[in-house]
């Protein structure tokens, strides 16, 4: 009987345990959905638009010698040279053969004074009238592409010819080359150097024989022209001198004819 009561009893307990509700499952939180990015609107593609009908392209002008002017004649260009070189620097040759002879000449104000006249004929002349004496005594001048006067300093320049080819002579010669001592190495570099100058003038006007024009020249849009004295100018004065100077050369035909074409 006891062994009954006691299977009873489990009974009831499972019935009871069966009866207890079950727990509940909290539900997850669900996570909302994260809105969308607005896709930013792509800028319509501008039209390619030609803009170079609307620019104006000015023509490039030639750099060349003017109509109105003549290229100057052979003759008139070496009387130039001459002159500009006895004016200039004409004075440093007694004095060189004097100091070779071995005289113990004192040429300081002989020198003071002919460096005073080249710097007049290179310098002061280009700058206030824009022609040397050599220029005056040639009737020529010098005039580039837009017809006007080149700065002072060509003419400087180009009349310093004579004065590169001595310098680079006389670094050369006291570079010692050949000698025991050996050769100095800085005299004769910078002396090549000042060399290579009237060497690329002489090739450059061998190479536009046309217009005649030098390294200098080149430089400058030079030309050297002939020039017209007008016949109300003026001959009084040191420059007027020097324009009838020119004059009497040209009635001599030292400078050229003027229907001859060099």
């Amino acid at each position: 009987m006891r062994l009954m009561g006691l299977l009873e009893k489990a009974g009831q307990m499972q019935n009871e345990e069966g009866a207890k509700p079950a727990k509940k499952s909290k539900p997850k939180p669900v996570k909302a959905p994260k809105p969308a990015k607005k896709s930013k609107a792509r800028r319509k593609s501008r039209k390619p638009v030609d803009d170079l009908d609307d620019i104006e392209v000015t023509p490039k002008v030639a750099k060349k010698l003017p109509d109105e002017y003549v290229i100057a004649k052979r003759p008139a260009r070496f009387a130039r040279s001459l002159v500009d070189f006895i004016v200039s620097f004409g004075w440093a040759v007694p004095i060189v053969v004097i100091s070779l002879w071995g005289s113990m000449f004192d040429g300081t104000y002989f020198i003071i004074g002919g460096a005073l006249l080249s710097i007049f004929n290179l310098v002061a002349m280009p700058f206030m009238t824009n022609r040397t004496v050599g220029n005056y005594a040639s009737l020529t001048q010098y005039v580039t592409h837009k017809g006007k006067p080149p700065v002072f300093l060509h003419q400087t320049l180009k009349a310093m010819t004579m004065l590169y080819i001595a310098a680079g002579l006389f670094l050369v010669l006291s570079a010692g080359v050949g000698t025991t001592a050996g050769a100095n190495t800085v005299n004769l570099g910078i002396g090549l150097a000042i060399l290579a100058i009237p060497l690329s003038d002489w090739i450059i006007a061998k190479v536009r024989h046309e217009t005649r024009q030098g390294l200098w020249d080149s430089i400058f849009f030079a030309y050297m022209v002939s020039h017209t004295r007008s016949d109300d100018a003026e001959a009084s004065g040191f420059f007027g001198k020097l324009e009838s100077s020119g004059d009497w050369l040209k009635d001599k035909g030292w400078l050229g004819e003027d229907n001859s074409e060099d």
